[in-house]
């Protein structure tokens, strides 16, 4: 068994379900209202909040254990990690907007963000299914192996196809094209099948450093939903409006806290 040639086969099958998601930016209207992009920037917010709690800290925190580290220790240094990169992105984001004064700027701060926060969430669930699939080619005898393998890139890729969603539609309402803001939705999860690609290849070394990989993708996550997608959800000019919001955000939630436990 190549467990390269897997590790690529597989991580490809979850960038295709990236891709299918994305694919809901053809299903609806041009003009999305208010209401309806407050619901989807909750929807995106509940999605990644889920993700980070049950796809990547709590494996975090196990897989570090099994590594015999200190589990909530080398979680707690990831995803702080995490966290500083972004507030640096955000400077450096910020910084680029002001010297854009006096030219059209294509995209809000907020949809740069969750673009930015995606992908990198995307590096180390890519980085899982190459070692898991490089594990079980070292360990052909333990069928198990193979079929766990199979499980979670099943699993992952499931989870991958609310997510293209949640990224596609904020870009199109952001004057996108419907083509544009299908392929950048898409190309958030292209860093799968490489970075799977990579972990197959040095398994030994990113055994040991998926934990932090894990912890460091929630870190950018949390801190995008917090900064840029809860508040963008809530923003609203009339008093008996904004629940939408809130609700996209409790279905996104929902919904990816199923797949993670049901497939996890």
């Amino acid at each position: 068994m190549n467990g390269i040639l897997f590790a690529f086969l597989g991580t490809l099958f979850t960038f295709f379900i990236t891709t299918c998601g994305a694919l809901g930016v053809f299903c609806i209207r041009k003009e999305i209202g208010g209401g309806l992009q407050r619901g989807f920037l909750g929807f995106a917010g509940g999605v990644m909040i889920a993700a980070s709690i049950w796809s990547l800290l709590l494996p975090g925190i196990t897989q570090a254990e099994e590594n015999e580290q200190i589990g909530w220790l080398v979680v707690t240094g990831g995803f702080l990690l995490g966290v500083f990169l972004l507030i640096l992105s955000d400077s450096s984001v910020r910084k680029w907007y002001v010297k854009q004064e006096n030219k059209p700027v294509t995209l809000r701060k907020s949809t740069m963000m969750l673009v930015m926060a995606v992908t990198v969430h995307n590096i180390p669930e890519g980085m899982a299914v190459g070692l898991a699939f490089a594990l079980a080619a070292q360990s052909v005898e333990d069928a198990a192996l193979l079929s766990g393998a199979i499980a979670l890139t099943l699993g992952i890729a499931i989870q991958n196809f609310p997510e293209g969603t949640a990224v596609a539609l904020p870009l199109m309402n952001e004057g996108m094209s419907r083509k544009k803001a299908f392929l950048v939705a898409s190309m958030t999860a292209i860093v799968e099948p490489i970075f799977g690609v990579i972990a197959a290849t040095f398994v030994s070394f990113f055994k040991i450093c998926i934990p932090v990989f894990l912890a460091f993708a929630a870190g950018t996550m949390i801190y995008v939903v917090v900064e840029e997608l809860i508040p963008q959800a809530h923003m609203t000019d009339g008093e008996n409006e904004g629940k939408e919001g809130t609700l996209g955000f409790i279905v996104g939630f929902l919904i990816m806290m199923i797949l993670d436990v049901a497939l996890g």
